[in-house]
């Protein structure tokens, strides 16, 4: 007798095309997967249109995928660094390398236009300038290696970018001495572009002509204390001008930036010696003379054996950490000689 099958031919049939169905699954998902990873893109070549999907990064590794090849003077838009979002159009615009004769002279230039005129502009020359007889003419559409003559009468267009110097405004204090200005806000420079038009006749330019001037950064004003102290004295400068939150009751060394200095001396009672200064006060003691690279004229200066004092003058021989003092006697001068002192600054 025969024993009977465990289990159907039916239901055999079943797991053979479960089994077959799962790897076709698989894959499915994989290409499905990879499709979806990719971003569908626009690529507009020269005027030619084409899509496709990439899973390129940014725009230079989407160009090198579609074969895309980009020289010197080619426009690429947006950048090539720009990263791939979906429905990115990216443009390239060839540039074409064409020859213009400018009074005999050959110049090679790559132009990203169409026509002649496109070209001229690209050489610097005026399409308007150059009249009808450029060949081959203004409309023409531009071929690899043409070649375009323009006649010997032309103008020819050129731009440079300059400074603007910046204003200043002054502001009148009475604790700096006379005609003594100090800096309370920087000025910056502007840049301005100006455009020129020169006429080329056989091959000889004329004087350039401006034609246009556009200001692309403001300058900002320099804004400056100018002393109106009038007739003060280097004592009064002494006394009256020190800040009073820097002298503890007048005696002791004030609160202020340190700044270590060689300290000489000299008296307009010296033989052939001027009372003047560069600042305009009379030298006398109290006036002290700085390199205003390093002190700015103005300042209020405390000096250890010395005392309060003001920059007021400068001197040929007075560079970097060296300041002089002025006294009103020979034998003061003498007395002090030549000393290395730490100086309080309290402006």
């Amino acid at each position: 007798m025969r024993s009977r099958p465990t289990r159907s031919a039916r239901s055999h049939k079943t797991q053979q095309i479960i089994a077959a169905l799962v790897p076709a699954a698989i894959l499915l998902l994989s290409v499905t997967g990879f499709v979806w990873a990719q971003r569908q893109v626009s690529i507009v070549v020269d005027g030619r249109t084409s899509h496709l999907a990439t899973q390129s990064t940014d725009v230079a590794g989407l160009l090198s995928e579609a074969g895309v090849t980009v020289g010197s003077g080619d426009l690429v838009f947006p950048s090539r660094d720009t990263k791939i979002t979906p429905g990115l159009s990216v443009v390239v615009r060839h540039a074409t390398p064409v020859v213009v004769v400018l009074g005999g002279t050959k110049n090679k230039v790559r132009v990203v236009g169409k026509t002649v005129a496109d070209a001229l502009v690209a050489a610097g020359v005026d399409p308007a300038q150059a009249g009808g007889s450029v060949m081959p003419p203004l409309n023409t559409t531009l071929s690899a290696r043409m070649r375009i003559v323009v006649p010997d009468c032309f103008s020819r267009v050129s731009a440079e970018s300059t400074s603007v110097p910046f204003p200043v405004e002054q502001l009148r204090e009475g604790t700096l001495p006379k005609g003594v200005r100090r800096v309370l806000k920087p000025g910056v420079r502007g840049t301005k572009l100006r455009v020129f038009k020169t006429v080329v006749t056989a091959g000889i330019g004329g004087p350039p002509t401006l034609v246009r001037e556009q200001v692309l950064e403001p300058p900002v004003a320099q804004v400056e204390a100018v002393g109106t102290g009038d007739g003060m004295s280097a004592h009064q400068l002494e006394v009256a001008n020190i800040p009073r939150r820097f002298i503890r009751g007048g005696a002791g060394t004030p609160k202020g930036r340190r700044l270590h200095v060689v300290a000489t001396a000299y008296s307009a009672a010296e033989p052939g010696a001027s009372s003047s200064t560069a600042s305009g006060v009379r030298a006398e003691r109290g006036v002290i003379a700085v390199d205003p690279r390093v002190i700015p004229l103005g300042t209020h200066v405390y000096v250890p054996g010395y005392g309060y004092a003001v920059a007021g003058d400068t001197g040929r021989l007075i560079r970097g950490h060296h300041v002089d003092l002025c006294f009103d006697s020979m034998s003061a001068l003498n007395a002090w000689g030549r000393r290395h002192v730490t100086i309080v600054l309290l402006d």
